[in-house]
């Protein structure tokens, strides 16, 4: 059972002995492998990225925060770990020790100032889903509604803090050089920060609920304000499975198609449409049903973009002119006036990205939008962060890109798995004007 997260120099020194775990145990194999024959070198290879990232999960379940959500970051990052490794740091995704039950009881009653047993007619000490900024228990009203609550670990805003002190020590010749300004790490700082304002949280649940109800497939959760606090927020409890225990279902064909444009459309209708969305896109914040529906969960992190901002994406999404023409440059321009200096390196990198990967998943011609895409190709996610990583070192990347990029990784990854075909530019079509 977890007590709080550890202090700053507690944390600097996990995190140190966590960076000389894991190249020790590379050194490790790098020293035997000359000494083995091929068949036994992968075996150990394999072996040793299976200890890797248990040594990696089990240190950032420890220290939770933004450790927790930087492991969370890279379970998705299918085209860049082996598989083993994704396999050990997927349990970031849902799974973390539990809250001991005195400091459950005690985070309660000091937000709403009762304790569980006696505010619920059931609830469950043991959380069935814990990760880096909270926990989530099973409950039932005494009206005999079940309900989810989540409930925020205490510490945690100290452990923010100690974290991104961190993190701006080891990236500062990174930020010296703008090849990774400053505003994009105040900008996931904040964004992380505002994941402890569960009043915030509450909001967003309640504007995506009611801005995405046309969605017949979508399902999102309903706050219950009466058991809601500073550190607990209570919403109706959703029932689904996750993207694993589905896939050992072993769905159809028509099933992955169908989810994976479902899971698209809910993407591109909060950020075309509602110009703000989920930006928390780990596989446990899905659940899947049989009949084709998903529940989304989780909303302390949304973005919500200026107006601004939308507008140029509805008038350069599915761009059909020269990407490399004035007109275009003029509306990369236009985007990047009021935000950061647009340079030529950035902008060339901007064009070709647009051009060599959204020209090609997002296919700008009308009568092409019945053409899916084959997102089972593991050669396009390759594409995707080649140009993503060229656009930051041209310095061309903007804060709203940073949480509008992890939203397209996760959604692209989950695809991936899935093995999807989607029909990209007709739904993305439906949400432009």
């Amino acid at each position: 059972m977890v007590r709080k997260p550890a202090g700053p120099a507690r944390r600097a020194m996990h995190m140190a002995r966590l960076g000389a775990g894991v190249t020790g145990s590379y050194l490790g194999w790098l020293a035997q492998q000359a000494f083995l024959g091929e068949e036994e070198r992968e075996r150990r290879l394999k072996r040793t990225h299976v200890r890797t990232a248990r040594r990696i999960s089990q240190e950032l379940m420890a220290l939770r925060g933004p450790a927790m959500k930087l492991g969370q970051t890279l379970s998705l990052q299918g085209d860049l770990l082996p598989e083993e490794m994704l396999a050990e740091l997927s349990s970031l995704q849902m799974r973390a020790p539990g809250m001991h039950g005195s400091l459950v009881r005690a985070q309660v009653k000091a937000s709403l100032g009762q304790e569980p047993d006696q505010l619920f007619a059931e609830f469950s000490e043991q959380p069935f889903a814990a990760a880096s900024l909270g926990q989530v228990h099973r409950a039932r009203t005494h009206d005999g509604e079940d309900v989810a609550v989540k409930i925020q670990y205490p510490g945690i805003r100290q452990a923010i803090d100690s974290d991104f002190a961190w993190f701006r020590a080891l990236s500062r010749p990174a930020q010296l050089t703008r090849h990774f300004p400053r505003n994009l790490i105040d900008e996931l700082q904040e964004q992380i920060t505002a994941e402890l304002d569960y009043g915030r949280e509450a909001d967003n649940v309640i504007l995506l609920g009611n801005e995405l109800a046309f969605l017949p497939f979508l399902e999102i959760p309903r706050v219950v304000p009466e058991y809601c606090g500073e550190r607990v927020l209570t919403m109706t409890y959703l029932e689904g499975v996750h993207l694993d225990e589905l896939l050992r279902t072993r769905p159809s064909r028509a099933q992955r198609d169908q989810l994976g444009e479902h899971l698209f459309e809910i993407l591109y209708a909060q950020v075309l449409q509602v110009g703000a969305f989920h930006a928390d896109p780990h596989w446990g914040n899905y659940l899947f049903r049989t009949d084709g529906s998903i529940g989304l969960v989780d909303f302390g992190c949304v973005k919500y973009l200026p107006q601004d901002f939308v507008d140029n994406l509805h008038r350069i999404f599915l761009y059909e002119g020269r990407r490399d023409g004035p007109e275009f440059r003029r509306l990369l321009e236009e985007r990047y006036a009021p935000r950061a200096r647009l340079t030529p390196a950035a902008r060339q990198a901007l064009v070709d990205f647009s051009r060599n990967f959204y020209g090609r998943v997002y296919p700008p011609e009308p009568a092409l939008d019945e053409r899916p895409f084959d997102f089972s190709d593991p050669q396009f996610m390759k594409d995707y962060m080649r140009g993503t990583l060229r656009i930051t070192r041209a310095r061309g990347a903007l804060p709203e890109y940073v949480l509008f990029s992890r939203a397209e990784t996760g959604l692209y990854q989950t695809l991936h798995r899935l093995g999807s075909r989607v029909r990209t530019s007709r739904i993305v079509r439906k949400y432009l004007r």
